[in-house]
């Protein structure tokens, strides 16, 4: 193992056993501005149950806006439009006798994909914020005054510190939605990455798999096509599709079953006498799920380099 990846997970394993609760990271928040008050009030409503009476058409609106102008970007200025297997997602979130919550992890290649990828879903799911995702973004370019604070919280978009460890109040506030069997998207690979190799995924999500009151259903997804429309370190960061060429490709893989491992793991550490052995049990299963969600995206990657090339799409896309 290289020495930055052992100093890495040293960092990570001091940083993952401080376990403040979520009434106390709330609660550790600073209020000395408006910016930190107003940044407290969201976080501290994005913790609760949103059954306040203006929540569910405030969200509907900036979900359903949103996605809306999103699926319009992607018709007007994409020549093409392709999504494989796309009703493995929608057929999950519309099961009415579905009572586990949902994790969609997928490849991060722009600062676009959320909210572009979601103007493929059909309109009776966009205006929803019950049957919408929640989702991680960066705190340090998402909520950056209190428009943006409420802007970002109403569209479902949990405030995520990077450095700050899988206990932080992110992950806490991820873990209360799940307990409501609700629908979590995570970008696991952690930022933006335009190689042709997915990065070793975070560990947070490995923590919502473990510590989820209910196993969630995990669904891995492909997108390709944002790279070519929004590169990094261009001069003006902004979106340029073309409507003669560009193609946005999202493909949906099967669901990964978690059952028997977390299953096993609860038995092993039942029998655990140490905090810190079971410390470093939960820390390998967390390897192992995100090793084998991790190889769920490499596999959909390869299927989805098949199925481009059967479309004639790999001209236009990097695979």
């Amino acid at each position: 193992m290289e020495p930055e990846e052992n100093e890495r997970r040293e960092l990570q394993q001091l940083s993952d056993r401080r376990r403040p609760g979520a009434t106390d990271l709330i609660a550790l928040l600073p209020l000395e501005t408006r910016q930190d008050r107003s940044y407290a009030y969201w976080a501290s409503k994005q913790l609760e149950p949103q059954n306040t009476w203006w929540w569910k058409p405030l969200s509907s609106a900036v979900m359903g806006t949103v996605t809306t102008a999103m699926s319009l970007f992607l018709h007007l200025g994409f020549h093409r439009v392709v999504t494989d297997d796309l009703h493995k997602l929608t057929d999950v979130l519309e099961d009415p006798a579905r009572n586990r919550p949902v994790i969609t992890i997928a490849n991060h290649e722009s600062t676009l994909d959320d909210p572009v990828m979601w103007g493929v879903l059909p309109m009776r799911l966009r205006w929803r914020p019950s049957t919408m995702r929640w989702t991680l973004g960066a705190r340090e370019l998402l909520y950056r005054n209190p428009a943006t604070n409420a802007f970002f919280a109403l569209g479902q978009t949990i405030p995520t510190v990077r450095g700050d460890g899988i206990y932080q109040l992110a992950v806490e506030i991820a873990l209360r939605r799940l307990a409501e069997n609700q629908w979590l998207h995570v970008f696991p690979e952690g930022r933006v990455n335009q190689t042709d190799r997915l990065l070793r995924l975070k560990w947070g999500v490995g923590r919502m798999v473990m510590e989820s009151e209910r196993t969630p259903v995990v669904i891995p997804m492909l997108i390709r096509g944002m790279r070519e429309v929004l590169p990094m370190y261009q001069p003006i960061p902004l979106p340029r599709p073309n409507p003669f060429s560009s193609v946005f490709y999202m493909r949906v893989g099967d669901p990964i079953d978690f059952t028997e491992l977390l299953g096993e793991w609860r038995a092993a550490r039942e029998k655990l006498l140490s905090e810190d052995e079971r410390d470093d049990l939960d820390e390998a299963v967390r390897i192992a799920i995100v090793d084998r969600m991790w190889d769920s995206l490499d596999k959909l990657k390869s299927d989805s380099t098949r199925a481009a090339a059967a479309a004639g799409l790999l001209p236009k896309l990097h695979m």
